[in-house]
């Protein structure tokens, strides 16, 4: 989970991308929903050019509607910045998604999801909470509670990635490199 916030801090004082073009940074997380769906998904994203300041991203979200029998992935492009709270010395990481999502497996519609996340300031995830797209403009919007899907080697991290993307796909490459550098 470091990986995410050491990369952001790492990385905030280069250059700026306007696409996503490549895998700078990768984390897994995950929740559950108020009707029981079990949701993972992977963050990509590129360089954090510096506090405040949105990188792109793509997530990926994958799910099951039938207890685990087949899983359904969406992915939908976002934009990933942080921030310091203003209550506490911890940081604020804020996923703002776009308005559509795309299913890359499976069938049907997905409403993309935003998320906030909570670390402290040596990189330790604290809480996280989930909120469909839909949702932001209610004043009696649903919350769900994200848990970060431990990673504990680049072993571990290739079979997340497996998960979320085939060889096939462009991403795919610049991700499993990503893993490498943990090696």
């Amino acid at each position: 989970m470091k990986s995410l916030l050491s990369l952001a801090l790492l990385l905030c004082f280069t250059l700026f991308q306007a696409q996503l073009k490549k895998a700078d940074l990768a984390d897994f997380y995950n929740w559950t929903s108020d009707d029981g769906v079990h949701y993972q998904f992977i963050l990509v994203s590129e360089q954090v050019k510096s506090m405040g300041v949105e990188a792109p991203a793509i997530i990926r979200v994958r799910y099951s509607l039938d207890g685990g029998v087949s899983y359904k992935i969406a992915e939908f492009d976002a934009n990933f910045s942080y921030e310091e709270d203003k209550n506490s010395d911890d940081l604020i990481v804020n996923i703002r998604a776009g308005k559509t999502a795309r299913i890359v497996e499976g069938t049907g519609s997905y409403i993309p999801d935003n998320f906030t996340l909570h670390f402290d300031r040596k990189g330790n995830y604290l809480k996280g909470y989930q909120v469909d797209h839909d949702e932001l403009q209610r004043s009696n919007a649903t919350y769900a509670k994200v848990f970060a899907t431990p990673n504990e080697n680049s072993d571990h991290m290739r079979k997340l990635i497996r998960l979320f993307y085939q060889s096939s796909e462009p991403m795919y490459r610049d991700l499993m490199l990503l893993a490498a550098q943990f090696d």
